[in-house]
């Protein structure tokens, strides 16, 4: 069924409101959970971080069949093991009591990956829900699947989803009500809505009738797909009954004795947590460990490997009985096949990402700046008009028009217009299946500085703006690659940066400088790669990250996509700008940064050998890059020369290095600060600052000494 008539479903038959059911999109990573998240929520999305934690949290809500359906999508992940934060945020998420159903989405062209977390979350017993999504794909391999014997295996309800056409999408809705089949209140959503959705569903539901739907559903009995071999389940069944001894100490953690006896079995850190209240509860650990190096002398082989060997084995017997091949072989598309070999050729495929780095850019810029000039012009009209109506003197006119409107149509005209098209293209790029690849690709440099491939991805937002970028660094699996990602990343020359360097260098000095530059600002990103690789404790995790067949974007997605993201930028980074903007209007007009050019001069005259007026544009830097640019030309306007008449060529090539390297702007600090701390974040930026002065001063002098013979 197509989306359009899932929507229309929906307005017909939600008119009364029955009740709330909360649920889980989970499975790994690039399998069709943001799309069918988007297909349910539409526009009511809310994007923001989970409590003390640093990972995004994506949440929705829809009216469907009279019930209200708040949805989270939970981060792609692979296991419920604790390798990474997302792991173990989504494994306390999905056991918390404000999760009612499950849904589980799965890739059907990766079917062995993706069922070994199926057995993970199966161990939690909580309501699930399967969603076997891309049957399209696999059916134009010539290939099926059996859903009445899957179901008739895993006993839970399994629904074909090609999510990108919104079919199976309000089966899934239905199956979850099917599941719920309790009695709640009937409501008036609409009255309260912003409560409602704010609030866990177990505020809202007749726990006189039935306390919670965990507790009440009956899960079915999968012994027969969930059993390890005979030694491995004599020693959890050993675990499961001294655990269930001290029940009364971990009920309040909701995890099922099984799935805790597995988890001590691996050695699961957050899992001991729990077991570590009282001495005779560490009894139980010591009878862990004993088990573990039994099984582990038995086999030959760490237990996690043991424990996972088995459960490919029994994936490995359900493929072989639910997987129906259709003709002989299996038959791929003949350009996504061609597209994927040269996409990720040893040459042609470095070749190709090159060539769409730069595509982003001019797309970028040209949109950026054909709408960026609009803008401007715009504002330059209406500030003549305000002037003509007020004295330009005017209190109130400088901090509201010139600080306040000003810092709008800045943020508007100098970061927006980039940042909209960027996340576009970086939209369509992500579905169709050209962003893991340029991960596999730059997996083995990104090493060499302390992090896998995978963070290319925000390093190639930083292009358009490093706000969202830094952001984007959520992704990096462990605490420490996300740090290093961030500091690279806040390198990244953003559209700002480009607009100074390309004003002035491209401009009037040429583009062999532009370019040697960027090869400097390439040089002190690997370096200071290696600098943080070495310093910071920890080593980098290996690359995990699904290749889907190239596909057709589906745009509606994806505008929908750029809109939550644009949306985040405008909520989050635009009244940092604004506020800002109106302070520093308020410096500039009582001629407070007069001093500060003074005590910048022994930096910005003698070591960099800039004009002394500069220090007071690199301060505004820090609000945005290019004004530095803009009040530069303001200021040779003014006193009726050109930039070149301000600057020398050789000045505007260190002005715009220095520019390039030094402390990003204060949007992008704030939002490091938000991803990490403070403290990391003040780091990086005397960090940038100590980069930039010293290769700026080494430069200048170094010019000064050769021009001196």
């Amino acid at each position: 069924m197509k989306i359009k008539k899932f929507k229309n479903i929906q307005k017909q038959k939600s008119k009364e409101s029955k009740g709330i059911i909360n649920i889980a999109l989970v499975g790994n990573a690039n399998v069709g959970k943001s799309v069918i998240f988007n297909q349910l929520t539409g526009l009511s999305q809310t994007i923001g971080n989970w409590p003390g934690k640093t990972v995004e949290k994506m949440e929705g809500y829809l009216k469907f069949l009279g019930y209200r359906f708040n949805i989270v999508d939970l981060p792609g992940i692979y296991s419920l093991s604790t390798y990474s934060l997302e792991e173990i945020i989504s494994r306390e998420y999905i056991v918390s009591e404000e999760v009612d159903v499950i849904i589980n989405v799965i890739d059907a062209t990766n079917l062995e990956r993706n069922l070994f977390f199926t057995f993970q979350l199966l161990e939690l017993k909580v309501p699930m829900i399967l969603a076997i999504n891309q049957m399209d794909i696999l059916r134009k391999r010539c290939l099926d699947l059996d859903f009445k014997k899957l179901e008739e295996i895993f006993k839970l309800p399994i629904i074909s989803v090609i999510a990108v056409h919104g079919t199976g999408v309000h089966q899934l809705l239905e199956k979850a009500i099917d599941l719920v089949g309790y009695h709640q209140p009937t409501s008036n959503f609409d009255q309260d809505d912003k409560k409602i959705h704010e609030q866990p569903s177990h505020h809202y539901k007749n726990h006189e009738e039935d306390s919670t739907l965990k507790k009440s559903f009956q899960f079915p009995n999968l012994s027969s797909i969930l059993k390890f071999g005979k030694e491995v389940e004599i020693k959890i069944n050993e675990l499961i009954k001294n655990i269930e001894e001290f029940q009364y100490h971990f009920s309040k953690f909701h995890y099922p004795s099984r799935f805790l006896a597995i988890k001590i079995l691996e050695n699961d850190e957050e899992i001991e947590k729990i077991f570590k209240i009282n001495q005779e509860s560490t009894y139980i650990l010591n009878l862990a460990d004993k088990h573990r190096n039994e099984l582990e002398e038995l086999h030959g082989e760490d237990i996690s490997t043991i424990l996972s060997s088995e459960i490919y084995t029994n994936i490995h017997k359900i493929i072989e009985q639910v997987l129906i091949v259709k003709a002989q072989g299996v038959i791929k598309i003949d350009w996504a096949e061609k597209l994927d070999h040269l996409t990720t050729h040893s040459f042609w495929g470095y070749v190709i990402l090159i060539l769409i780095l730069f595509g982003i850019y001019f797309f970028t810029f040209l949109i950026g700046n054909l709408l960026g000039g609009v803008i401007e012009n715009s504002f330059e009209t209406l500030s003549k008009f305000v002037n003509s109506s007020f004295s330009e003197d005017d209190l109130g006119v400088k901090i509201f028009w010139e600080g306040a409107v000003g810092g709008i149509f800045g943020a508007i005209g100098g970061v927006l217009v980039y940042v909209v098209p960027f996340f576009l293209i970086i939209e369509i790029l992500q579905d169709s299946g050209y962003l893991p690849r340029a991960a596999y690709l730059m997996d083995r440099f990104m090493h060499s500085i302390g992090v896998h491939g995978k963070s290319i991805i925000p390093m190639i937002l930083g292009f358009g703006c490093n706000v969202p970028a830094c952001t984007g660094c959520r992704i990096m699996e462990t605490e420490r690659e996300k740090k290093i990602t961030i500091a690279l990343t806040s390198l990244v020359p953003c559209a700002a940066v480009m607009t100074v360097v390309l004003g002035l260098v491209g401009r009037y000095v040429g583009i062999t400088w532009v370019l040697i530059l960027f090869a400097i600002n390439l040089i002190v990103i690997i370096i200071t790669g290696k600098i943080l690789n070495k310093t910071l404790p920890g080593q980098c995790t290996e690359l995990i990250m699904e290749m889907h067949e190239y596909r057709v974007p589906n745009y509606s997605v994806i505008l929908k996509q750029t809109w939550v993201r644009t949306k985040e930028f405008i909520y989050k980074a635009m009244p940092i700008i604004i506020i800002s903007a109106v302070i520093l209007e308020i410096l500039f007009m009582f001629r407070l940064l007069d001093p500060v050019n003074f005590l910048l001069s022994p930096i910005t005259v003698y070591w960099l050998g800039l004009p002394v007026i500069t220090g007071i544009f690199l301060i505004y830097g820090i609000l945005r890059k290019e004004l530095t640019l803009v009040l530069l030309a303001l200021l040779a306007n003014s006193m009726g020369t050109t930039l070149l008449g301000l600057l020398t060529p050789f000045q505007m090539i260190i002005f715009s290095l220095v520019t390039m390297l030094y402390i990003p702007c204060f949007a992008t600090i704030s939002i490091i600060a938000k991803e990490t701390d403070w403290k990391f974040a003040i780091k990086i930026a005397f960090l940038e600052i100590g980069i930039a002065l010293l290769i700026g001063g080494i430069i200048n002098w170094g010019f000064i000494f050769i021009t001196s013979f």
